[in-house]
């Protein structure tokens, strides 16, 4: 019997616009009536994942950060938060405002974007703010950098993943319907590490557990999960990872197997 469901979020559970389906909604309503957890693990930042959570009444732990940033709701306690270290953020940020690359960095509660475009102050999403440079804001280390775009995304996995090995996580999230990025987080965090640890505050076994995901920083998460479950968008390596693939995100893949495998 399966006792809690983790979802990512961008490229399985949202579609391409960043929205929850009828059909996804409809299903998540139906598992909340029968008293089945639901873990949102997400790369996006605590604020933008807290309203998430609110939106579709999840009130389980957050993962944040691919990982690095556990926190309880509604009561905001951390069960982990691991911190990429000064010098490397400061090595990372600095290569990111040379090139010019579309970014998010994330410090603290704050998620500090960049676009090559003009963007719109009142279009920002919680937690966001505008800024012309990473560099300052990381002298005391970051959370996470979010890099978006194929160019900028293989550039600085070209630039770090080897000269940072085990001190930075560094990953691409490239899948079919979601555009290319990659996400820099503390070199411990992990999806399934993290779900783990929210299993064993919630007295969950791994069993009991449906993980979904669309990109390769939610293998280990599938990994760890009774059920792993790919959407059929999904990275090769993720597909390769699960028990089941699922259609795509853009045809309710999520409500697709809840109603299989959970609801049924």
């Amino acid at each position: 019997m399966i006792r809690l469901v983790a979802l990512d979020l961008d490229g399985t559970l949202l579609d391409t616009d960043d929205r929850v389906s009828e059909a996804n909604a409809r299903a998540l309503a139906r598992v909340h009536e029968r008293g089945i957890i639901v873990v949102l693990a997400t790369s996006r930042w605590y604020e933008l994942a807290r309203r998430n959570a609110e939106e579709l009444g999840v009130s389980a732990p957050l993962i944040c950060h691919n990982g690095a940033l556990v926190r309880t709701l509604p009561d905001g306690r951390d069960l982990l938060r691991l911190e990429i270290p000064p010098e490397p953020a400061m090595d990372v940020a600095g290569f990111i405002d040379a090139a010019g690359y579309n970014a998010i960095t994330s410090v603290g509660e704050v998620a500090y974007v960049r676009w090559r475009q003009p963007a719109d102050p009142a279009r920002l999403l919680p937690g966001m703010r505008l800024a012309e440079r990473h560099a300052p804001f990381v002298e005391t280390g970051a959370s996470s950098f979010l890099v978006f775009g194929e160019e900028g995304a293989d550039a600085v996995f070209e630039a770090f993943a080897e000269k940072y090995r085990g001190v930075l996580n560094v990953a691409k999230g490239y899948s079919e319907t979601y555009p290319p990025y990659l996400n820099i987080v503390h070199g411990e965090a992990d999806k399934g590490r993290a779900l783990a640890l929210v299993c064993e505050h919630l007295g969950v076994r791994a069993r009991q557990v449906m993980a979904m995901g669309d990109a390769g920083p939610d293998v280990s998460m599938l990994e760890f999960a009774g059920l792993g479950v790919a959407v059929g968008n999904a990275a090769p390596e993720v597909k390769a990872a699960a028990d089941v693939v699922a259609p795509p995100n853009t045809e309710d893949g999520v409500a697709w197997a809840l109603e299989r495998y959970v609801l049924n």
